[in-house]
């Protein structure tokens, strides 16, 4: 097993194959699970048969995880959808990109709770443009929607968050 190019090979797809896998499966941590599920699938496959005919490990990559969103959108056929809000918290990383440029990790994980609570939507855009960092524009091609669509969706999203962080500092200081 070559364990240094298949180091390599995540390090430089990771984030691009998770952000395909979000915007696909508009749970990100369904896209989490999918992602990994791909490269323990592509690890196995390189210890077992070698790397030397995968000449392309992205598009390679990225073929795997196409099959790997069918396959959950067949599963998904068969059983009821799980909306975000019934998301376990145990299963939310502690490493999401947003929460870097947040000082107090407390109010990051606060922020991250209340995101969860937004509409599927609106959660999707959330992490796409502060978890991601893509524009207005890219999360509108990514997701099929108008740019006013996007911006508006964030808009309300950010208000929601930020009138309850406002709300839990009043109760907090008033003591109710």
């Amino acid at each position: 097993m070559d364990q240094p190019y298949f180091d390599r090979v995540y390090e430089t797809t990771y984030r691009h194959l998770l952000k395909y896998a979000i915007i696909h499966l508009s749970d990100p941590t369904d896209a989490e699970d999918a992602l990994q599920n791909v490269y323990l699938a592509f690890y196995r496959r390189i210890e077992r048969y070698g790397h030397l005919d995968v000449l392309f490990p992205k598009a390679f990559l990225l073929k795997m995880l196409k099959h790997e969103i069918i396959k959950r959108y067949a599963e998904r056929e068969k059983h009821t959808v799980r909306l975000l809000a019934d998301v376990p918290e145990e299963r939310l990383t502690d490493d999401w990109a947003f929460e870097d440029g947040v000082l107090d990790r407390a109010l990051a994980e606060e922020i991250l709770a209340e995101a969860k609570k937004l509409p599927r939507e609106t959660y999707r855009i959330f992490v796409l443009y502060y978890g991601y960092e893509l524009s207005i524009s890219e999360i509108s091609g990514e997701l099929g929607m108008g740019t006013e669509a996007v911006k508006s969706r964030l808009f309300r999203g950010r208000k929601a968050i930020r009138q309850y962080l406002t709300v839990g500092d009043l109760d907090a200081d008033t003591g109710r």
